[in-house]
């Protein structure tokens, strides 16, 4: 009887399949600098994490503070609490299933939250974009993810920039267009709506001569985080 039970007991273990035994846990969060955003990236192990699952709650960093939730069965969370590059990054488990990564820093020191998933190791990806004009060529984007935008010639005439570029399978081929000041506000803008390459002109204002940036940029349909940017450094003049 009891060679019954210990053959019976093997025979479960062997159908549970591996999967079950290891659980995805959030085990690690870290924080870098890199040319015109500051990169923060939660590691995994044990599972997979699907993009889907993960979601800028609260997608737009500049009065200091966003969130991105991650839901997940099951999953497991380390509590990390990381401080660099002017970014706090909290990572915690607020309930069954769910992990959260809360991130705070300055009011008005980044414009753009970019969440992305990639495996081979397993992690979650936070990008923060740098609201001041990009600091060097590297900090420009002149070609966006998967060429989602491209942004080609920009020359400007008095108050208003003339600019080239194209696009490639953005949601409704919708983006827009911004100027903004040294200090990273906007100060001119208009919605785009263009399949493949477009021409366009849009103006600005400001008091004094000063730097600034030119960007073409489109936000996700799902939760309103970054979903491509395209962004050069400009010369403005009242």
């Amino acid at each position: 009887m009891r060679s019954i039970i210990r053959l019976a007991a093997l025979a479960a273990l062997l159908l549970v399949p591996s999967s079950a035994s290891a659980a995805l846990t959030a085990s690690e969060v870290r924080v870098g600098a890199q040319p015109g955003f500051v990169r923060v990236v939660v590691d995994f192990t044990g599972g997979t994490l699907e993009l889907n699952e993960a979601n800028a709650d609260d997608p737009s960093p500049a009065d200091g503070d966003s969130r991105v939730e991650i839901r997940h069965a099951a999953i497991r969370v380390v509590a990390a609490d990381v401080r660099a590059q002017g970014v706090r990054a909290r990572l915690s488990r607020p309930g069954a299933g769910r992990a959260r990564v809360l991130l705070t820093s300055d009011p008005g020191k980044f414009k753009y939250v970019r969440v992305t998933a990639l495996h081979g190791p397993e992690r979650l990806v936070i990008d923060l974009y740098r609201r001041a004009p990009p600091s060097s060529t590297a900090a420009e984007i002149r070609v966006g993810t998967n060429r989602c935008l491209t942004l080609g010639s920009v020359s400007r005439t008095g108050t208003r920039f003339a600019l080239e570029g194209t696009e490639l399978n953005l949601f409704e081929g919708s983006f827009l267009l911004r100027v903004r000041d040294a200090r990273g506000r906007v100060v001119g803008q208009r919605v785009v709506t263009a399949r493949g390459a477009w021409e366009r002109s849009i103006g600005y204002s400001v008091s004094s001569a000063q730097p600034g940036t030119v960007e073409g940029v489109a936000q996700s349909a799902k939760d309103g985080s970054l979903a491509c940017l395209v962004q050069v450094r400009v010369a403005l003049v009242p």
